[in-house]
C-alpha cells in the first residue's frame, strides 16, 4: 500500500471492527505497526500468506475480498481471516482513502476464546476470557511502563494499570476494538512504540478519543466520512452531498 508520500490529510481510513484513521503517518503505523512482530502479543498475529479471492476494479477505485492467513503465536494455530476492502487511488498510484471489512471477525475472537479454553483446561467461556485479559493487560501494562514516561504516563504504577484494564473496562465485543475496552487498547498498544505521545493516551484511562464510547449504532451506520465518493466517473457527487453535509 502506497501511503508514503501522499500528503497528511489526503489518507482516510475505516475499519469496521475499529474506527477512522487519519492521516498518511497514522495510517502506516496501523497497518504495517499492527502486525509486524511475531514475539509480540497479539490477537492475530502476524500475516504470512494471503489470496484475492474476489476483484473488481472501476476508473481510480478497486474492491477485493482477500482470505488473508495470520500466524496467530500468541495462541498457536494459523487462522484465516477474510477481509474486504474498497481503496481509492490519486493519479500517481496511491492510497487516498479506504474501507475495510474484517468479515465473520465475530466468529474469529470466538475461536480463538475457544482455543483457549481447551489449552488451559477452562470449564466456562468466563475463564478462557480471564486467560486472555491477564496476557493482554500484562503486555499494555509492560509497554506503558518502558515507554509511556514524563508527559505520556497515563498510569501511577504497573498494579494501577493492571487493574484498570481487568477490572474497570471491559473485554470487549467482536465490532468494540474502537471502543472504551481492552480489546481496543490491545490494537493501539502496538503503535505506542513509534508514537509516545500521540499512542499512550489510547492505551490509557480516558482512550484518548480513540478507546471510548462517543458513538450509537445508528452514528456509527450513518457516520459522514469520507471526503471523495465511492462511485466513479463523478456519479457519486450526490453521494458526496449526503457524505458531508
Amino acid at each position: 500500500m502506497l501511503l508514503k508520500g501522499v500528503d497528511d490529510h489526503q489518507v482516510q481510513g475505516r475499519v469496521d471492527i475499529t474506527r477512522t484513521f487519519d492521516g498518511d503517518e497514522l495510517n502506516r503505523e496501523y497497518i504495517f505497526g499492527l502486525f509486524a512482530d511475531p514475539a509480540h502479543v497479539s490477537l492475530v498475529g502476524v500475516p504470512i500468506s494471503y489470496s484475492i479471492t474476489q476483484f473488481t476494479a472501476n476508473d481510480n477505485i478497486a474492491s477485493a475480498t482477500t482470505v488473508v492467513t495470520f500466524n496467530a503465536t500468541t495462541f498457536g494455530v494459523l487462522v484465516p481471516v477474510t477481509i474486504d476492502t474498497w481503496i481509492e487511488f490519486n493519479a500517481d498510484g496511491k492510497i487516498t482513502q479506504y474501507d475495510a471489512t474484517f468479515r465473520w471477525f465475530e466468529y474469529l475472537l470466538d475461536f480463538l476464546v475457544e482455543g483457549v479454553a481447551t489449552k488451559i483446561n477452562a470449564t466456562s467461556p468466563d475463564q478462557a476470557v480471564a486467560y486472555v485479559s491477564d496476557i493482554l493487560a500484562k503486555t499494555i501494562c509492560a509497554t506503558h511502563d518502558k515507554y509511556c514516561t514524563g508527559s505520556d504516563q497515563q498510569y501511577s504504577d504497573n498494579n494501577a494499570c493492571y487493574d484498570f484494564l481487568t477490572k474497570s473496562v471491559r473485554f470487549g465485543k467482536s465490532y468494540e476494538l474502537g471502543r472504551n475496552t481492552l480489546l481496543c487498547r490491545e490494537v493501539h498498544e502496538h503503535m505506542v512504540q513509534f508514537h509516545p505521545d500521540v499512542h499512550c493516551p489510547h492505551i490509557g484511562p480516558t482512550g484518548g478519543g480513540y478507546c471510548v464510547d462517543d458513538m450509537t449504532y445508528g452514528q456509527t451506520v450513518l457516520q459522514k466520512y469520507f471526503d471523495d465518493s465511492w462511485v466513479p466517473f463523478g456519479y457519486g457527487s450526490d453521494q458526496n452531498v449526503w457524505l458531508k453535509s
